[in-house]
Parts: C-alpha cells; sequence; structure tokens
C-alpha cells in the first residue's frame, strides 16, 4: 500500500518519519491567505475594467465635467474683460471729474461685503457657487445706489446739478488746430521780453496771422477789447456756472458785448497785438474767478494719444510767448 508522504515529516532527531498534524492555528493562517489573495485578485480585476470599460454614468459625468471646464475657460475670459472694461471706465470716470469740477474725485470706500473670493471659484460646488453670486450681486447693487447717492449731492453741493454742459469749455479754441502748434501751458514760464520767471496765466496755441479762433462753448461776451499793449485785442465770453474763457492777442474781433455765442462760433483772428513776441492766440479758462490750466479742458477736441502728446510739449516749453 502506498504511502501519502504529504501527511508526514522527516524527524532528523529520531530519523524515522512522522505524521505531520495540521494544528487549528495553521487552517486559520491558511484561510487568511486565501481570503487574502481572492481580495487581491477581485482588486485587479476591478481596477482592470473600470480602466477598460466605463458605465454610461461615467461618460456622462466625463463629457459634463469637459462641457463645464469649458464654459468656466469662457467665464474666466468674460471676466477679465469685464475687469479691464471696468478699469478703464473707472480712469475716463475720474479724469472727467477732475476736468469738469477742476478737483480731485472723492475715494468711495465700497464695502465688499458678501460674495466669495473670485480666485477659488473652481473649489465651490454649483450651490455654494448660486448664492455666492448672488450675494455679491446683492452687495454690489448696495455699492452703486451708494455711489449714486454720493455722485448726486456732489452735484448737488456743487451746483452743477442740471447744467448744460455745451456751457463748459471743452474744445480747442482753433479752426484746424495741430498738436503741435501747442506753447506753453499754465505756470511758471520765462517772459520772451523780460527774461524772468513769471506765472503764465493761460495757454499759448502757435498760429499764424488770420487763423479762425472759436468760442469753446456757448454764453454771451462779457467784454471786447481792443489795444497795443498788454493782452492786446481781446474777447471774454462768460458761459455761466462759474465759466469764462479769455482769447487775447487778436487781430480782427468779430463779436460785440452782450453777443450771445455758441460753441464752435467763430469770434475773432489770430493776430499779434499787445506784448506778443510772435502770432499766437494765448486762451485762458477761468473758474470761479481763478485760472485753470486750458489743456485739461480739451478732451472734446484730443484723444488721448493726442492728449499726451500735448501735455507733453506745453509742459516742457519752458518760454511764453506774451
Amino acid at each position: 500500500m502506498p504511502v501519502k508522504m504529504d501527511k508526514y515529516k522527516f524527524n532528523s532527531d529520531n530519523l524515522e518519519f512522522e505524521e505531520d498534524r495540521k494544528g487549528f492555528l495553521w487552517w486559520i493562517k491558511k484561510g487568511f491567505r486565501y481570503l487574502f489573495f481572492s481580495l487581491l485578485l477581485a482588486a485587479c480585476y476591478y481596477i482592470a475594467i473600470s480602466l477598460l470599460f466605463s458605465t454610461e454614468q461615467e461618460r456622462r459625468l466625463r463629457r459634463e465635467n469637459r462641457a463645464m471646464a469649458r464654459e468656466y475657460k469662457l467665464l474666466e475670459e468674460k471676466l477679465d474683460v469685464l475687469d479691464n472694461t471696468i478699469s478703464n471706465l473707472r480712469v475716463k470716470d475720474r479724469d472727467i471729474y477732475r476736468l469738469v469740477f477742476n478737483s480731485e474725485p472723492p475715494a468711495f470706500s465700497l464695502s465688499g461685503s458678501g460674495g466669495f473670493d473670485i480666485g477659488g471659484i473652481e473649489n465651490l460646488d454649483n450651490d455654494r457657487l448660486v448664492a455666492g453670486s448672488a450675494q455679491t450681486l446683492s452687495a454690489l447693487l448696495d455699492e452703486a445706489e451708494e455711489a449714486d447717492k454720493s455722485i448726486a449731492s456732489i452735484y448737488e453741493s456743487t451746483g452743477y446739478l442740471g447744467v448744460d454742459l455745451a456751457h463748459i469749455p471743452t474744445i480747442v479754441p482753433l479752426k484746424g488746430f495741430l498738436v503741435s502748434q501747442s506753447g506753453a501751458s499754465l505756470g511758471r514760464k520765462v517772459n520772451p521780453f523780460y527774461k524772468t520767471v513769471v506765472m503764465h496765466d493761460g495757454m499759448d496755441l502757435v498760429a499764424s496771422v488770420g487763423t479762425e479762433v472759436v468760442a469753446t462753448a456757448n454764453g454771451r461776451v462779457s467784454l471786447t477789447r481792443r489795444s497795443s499793449r498788454e493782452s492786446g485785442n481781446s474777447v471774454e465770453i462768460d458761459h455761466g456756472n462759474g465759466y469764462k474763457t479769455v482769447y487775447s492777442h487778436l487781430g480782427d474781433v468779430l463779436v460785440r458785448n452782450g453777443m450771445v455765442v455758441e460753441r464752435g462760433e467763430t469770434i475773432a483772428r489770430v493776430g499779434n497785438s499787445g506784448m506778443s513776441f510772435a502770432p499766437h492766440l494765448h486762451y485762458k479758462v477761468v473758474l470761479r474767478g481763478k485760472e485753470v490750466d486750458p489743456l485739461n479742458y480739451f478732451f472734446a477736441s484730443l484723444s488721448m494719444e493726442q492728449y499726451k502728446e500735448m501735455l507733453l510739449i506745453s509742459s516742457n516749453t519752458g518760454q511764453s510767448l506774451d
């Protein structure tokens, strides 16, 4: 009868075979090994199937994720465009405020309450995104309402409520003006006759004799003068709301005292009268009795590039022509 060797083991001490008896612990360990390798094999099968095969729900979720990623990119681009537009509008708004009111615009302190940090938008789920957007929109509407009230109070306190902008001098007073005709602006300049530094109360616009001079806003002629001294032949126009403009060193004067003129209407021609070093127009803007820089009131005639070039020329011209 054959002997089954797998149930016996050789004892080297006694030099004989003994029956190999398996204990309960050995069977427990063997069962755990089978269970572990079975689970490991099942996990490998699951991973392989998941990588090679997708359920309809998974495919749908992947499509939705790709669509949301594209939509997020489009929203990000639109947000950048809106940010740039708002920044440009903010700059233009402050420039216009300075030009019209001759003062620095007030600094609004926006609360910034509510909403969420746009930088962490990708970490928000749909519910939080909608709630945060609604909260941010509500906060912005409140801030816009406060800004409207502040602007209305500014208009009311400064007396500009209901003012016709046609009565504010906003164009260059020469027909066919070129930026290269810019001369010395408001400020301390060298007088061409006395060679001393004096306060120049307007802006020189170089032009040939006979060039048409136009009114820069609607108003009434408050003074005309013909003289061979100081500012020479000159015209003063009262535009109301505290604004006056003065046109000096003229040749022909084409208006009379009390005459009503409109913006762009020809009122005189360039000359070289009075204490003038060369033919030019000395143009002055007066706001509530104080001379202000006329260059800041040319925004209706100049582009931003022209304004910058004109500012560079006039600020670097150290000598006036009168």
